[in-house]
């Protein structure tokens, strides 16, 4: 006979500042980087590290000055709460791809009971989203200064819903600010997220080098979502 528990809120979220993947002329794995997750009850976890370098002998890939990530979940009077974010400071890919820094944010808040936020279909999940504080400082790609500008759905301060059946790819920025192809470099992916099974990812940056040092890379990945159980 099963235990019938009184309802709870489950929390999820996790937060990754970087990572890296080799393929060749080798293989090799960007390990020991700053990565968080929540356990199910909330709490804050945080993790931080200085000087990062991936290289291949004395070819360096990757170098970050410093990198944290973090996760908080909570209850706050009638709505729970849950944020996960990372910050990538003195990204350097190649001396092709830099920036000051790379801040990934994503919080969602959940009402509890018989709160809500807005009027909601059917179909809506329960939270409301927020990725407004998600930004890179001082992006260059190869050389040139890129500013973007946010998608003024997702980039919104009043943040935006889902529905729980959505399954998509979209980005925090808008036309232009997407994607850029270095011609011996590789490519370079800015602002992606990823909505499924009622879940927001945010992946700030993602490269997929391609000629000469076949590899892919990340920084500033952040998930949230939670449900009554």
């Amino acid at each position: 006979m099963q235990n019938k528990q009184s309802e709870r809120f489950i929390f999820s979220a996790y937060a990754s500042s970087v990572g890296a993947v080799l393929h060749r002329p080798l293989k090799a794995f960007l390990s020991d980087t700053p990565c968080a997750a929540i356990p199910v009850t909330g709490g804050l976890i945080s993790q931080s590290r200085e000087n990062i370098i991936f290289k291949i002998e004395s070819q360096e890939l990757l170098s970050v000055g410093r990198a944290s990530a973090t996760v908080l979940a909570e209850r706050r009077d009638d709505q729970y709460v849950t944020l996960a974010t990372t910050t990538v400071e003195n990204l350097n890919i190649l001396d092709v791809f830099t920036a000051d820094a790379v801040v990934s944010r994503v919080t969602s808040v959940f009402p509890a009971g018989d709160n809500r936020l807005g009027r909601l279909g059917p179909d809506d999940h329960k939270a409301r989203f927020f990725l407004a504080r998600s930004r890179f400082d001082n992006l260059k790609i190869d050389r040139k200064l890129i500013e973007c500008k946010l998608n003024p759905t997702l980039g919104s301060e009043e943040g935006f819903l889902i529905n729980k059946f959505d399954t998509r790819h979209d980005s925090l920025f808008a036309d232009g600010c997407q994607e850029f192809k270095i011609p011996q470099f590789g490519t370079i992916h800015l602002g992606q997220v990823d909505i499924y099974s009622a879940k927001i990812i945010l992946t700030m940056l993602r490269v997929e080098l391609g000629c000469p040092i076949v590899a892919t890379t990340t920084a500033g990945t952040t998930s949230t979502n939670g449900t009554d159980g």
